[in-house]
């Protein structure tokens, strides 16, 4: 498997395309869709990214996109045809719900795609002996293994809202992958916590997160102990975790916050239970505690910390804060207060319940409210490269190429070294395209490392349609017939351009669809 390169500096600022010279469509596809490509897609790219109010009919070209199509663009990691003729199938609301009842969804070619991936069911303790230091070595082999299979999930996998999910709460409950020892533990705590609970109940979350021996590791509560407190973990899990930046905290309560949790620390090697969580009596300040209007008295130990848990998990603030992020990842960037009220509301009657919560956000009632075509998304990097290989139904012998280009555009999983978390904003992505339009080029050329889209495989694709409507197929392909009008016409000049539709040429074209400004947004 290839080794994921350094992250790309070189990317496109907000005024680079607006200064590039005109030049013709062969001329952009002759140029790999790189640096020439930033005169023609690249300033509207620029322009539809910062609009401050894209309606319906603008953002889709003209054609206002179904309900169902929609919500399978937020669904999942990416249109298929299968997705949306199984959406309509279903209907919105059965569909959504077939989603998430994901422990019933059957996933068969994915379940051996990751039988490939020994280290993914084993505890610390076996990666570490068979991995680590007693071996010889320096644990990357679960490091490659969790990322090739992240990757993979997101793609292959059919429980899309699932893995959606996932995704979220991995970035909110961030943790760094590639220092010692997260190499290792990072595994048990993507299997045993993340995945364990991403649509389940967020108090379990944020108490088996707070026990996670990689959440421990990363955020230095393994050393934090009476008379030498370490504040890291108790900041954070106020600030990113339940209440926001925001929230009604003090840097007293931080404080007294970092003295409840001495004492949470995990188990050594070469213990059986390496990496698990372990509460360390002797190392716990057992005077009373006062934070955040909470009284504890002396000696609670190890209930201290979890009382507090549940009094976070609970609160009216952190109702607040995940019902807004939660609806600005599945929905829009910046959703309405009364959406964001009703899934505070949901959350605080059911307990946490992310399901409900869920529902909730992606309900009828929210589209007709604040419809996600009118406020799109821009794709993230890793989003983007889902979309293309999803669309194409691409043959994925081997992710490491795909790892290699996500390091290019730094969007590697688990790559993200700081509490926060990859961001999700336009502000953050909007302005590096340039590692896109190369990926396009690339993975319509089979210049991917093991990722393969055959000539015959794009001409079926399209279905046979003629010269002159290939843009609107390949449209049909990649988004359901969503691109905007623009795009199409611009694909389609590219075509018309040549004689004959040749496979040169149809891969260009997809490579150029997949490069327009309709496709970097959902």
């Amino acid at each position: 498997m290839a080794t994921p390169t350094p992250e790309r500096t070189d990317v496109l600022t907000a005024r680079d395309p607006l200064r590039a010279p005109t030049v013709t469509r062969r001329l952009i596809l002759q140029g790999g869709l790189t640096g020439a490509v930033a005169a023609g897609l690249g300033a509207r790219t620029a322009a539809y990214g910062q609009a401050s109010q894209i309606g319906p009919a603008t953002a889709a070209g003209g054609v206002l996109r179904d309900d169902i199509l929609t919500l399978v663009n937020h669904v999942t990691q990416g249109f298929t045809r299968a997705s949306y003729e199984e959406a309509k199938s279903l209907g919105f609301e059965g569909y959504l719900e077939s989603q998430l009842d994901h422990e019933n969804i059957p996933d068969v070619e994915m379940d051996a795609v990751l039988a490939q991936f020994p280290t993914l069911t084993m505890t610390s303790k076996e990666l570490f002996d068979t991995y680590g230091p007693p071996a010889g070595g320096n644990g990357i082999q679960p490091l490659v293994e969790l990322r090739a299979a992240t990757v993979l999930r997101s793609i292959i996998s059919k429980r899309q809202l699932f893995e959606r999910m996932v995704e979220f709460w991995t970035n909110h409950f961030n943790v760094y992958h590639l220092d010692n020892p997260l190499r290792i533990l990072k595994t048990a705590e993507d299997r045993d916590v993340i995945r364990a609970h991403a649509l389940g109940n967020f108090g379990d979350l944020l108490l088996a997160d707070a026990r996670s021996g990689a959440m421990i590791v990363y955020l230095d509560n393994i050393a934090n102990t009476v008379g030498n407190t370490n504040e890291n973990y108790a900041r954070e899990v106020m600030e990113l975790h339940t209440f926001g930046v925001d929230g009604p905290y003090t840097e007293q309560d931080i404080q007294e916050l970092a003295r409840v949790f001495t004492g949470w620390t995990i188990f050594p090697p070469p213990n059986q239970s390496y990496g698990n969580f372990r509460f360390a009596v002797g190392a716990h300040d057992n005077g009373p505690k006062s934070l955040l209007g909470l009284n504890i008295p002396a000696g609670g130990g190890v209930g201290e910390g979890e009382t507090v848990l549940a009094f976070l998990a609970t609160h009216v603030k952190t109702a607040d804060f995940i019902a807004r992020k939660m609806a600005a990842w599945l929905l829009s960037y910046d959703p309405p207060q009364s959406l964001v009220d009703r899934v505070a509301r949901t959350f605080l009657s059911t307990g946490g319940d992310i399901k409900s919560m869920v529902r909730e956000i992606m309900s009828p009632q929210s589209f007709a409210e604040y419809h996600p075509i009118a406020h799109p998304k821009l794709r993230r990097p890793g989003h983007f490269v889902n979309s293309v290989l999803r669309a194409t139904g691409a043959t994925i012998n081997a992710p490491g190429g795909i790892i290699q280009s996500l390091a290019l555009m730094g969007h590697i999983p688990f790559d993200w070294l700081s509490p926060d978390g990859y961001p999700d904003s336009i502000e953050a992505w909007g302005h590096a395209v340039l590692p896109r339009w190369d990926f396009a080029a690339r993975v319509f050329r089979n210049q991917v490392p093991g990722v393969q889209i055959t000539g015959p495989q794009l001409f079926g694709l399209i279905g046979g349609a003629p010269q002159a409507e290939v843009a609107r197929a390949i449209d049909e392909v990649l988004m359901g017939g969503a691109m905007s009008a623009t795009d199409v016409a611009e694909v389609q000049e590219y075509v018309d351009s040549y004689p004959n539709l040749t496979g040169s040429v149809l891969r260009d074209a997809f490579a150029l669809a997949a490069s327009s400004p309709s496709f970097q947004y959902y």
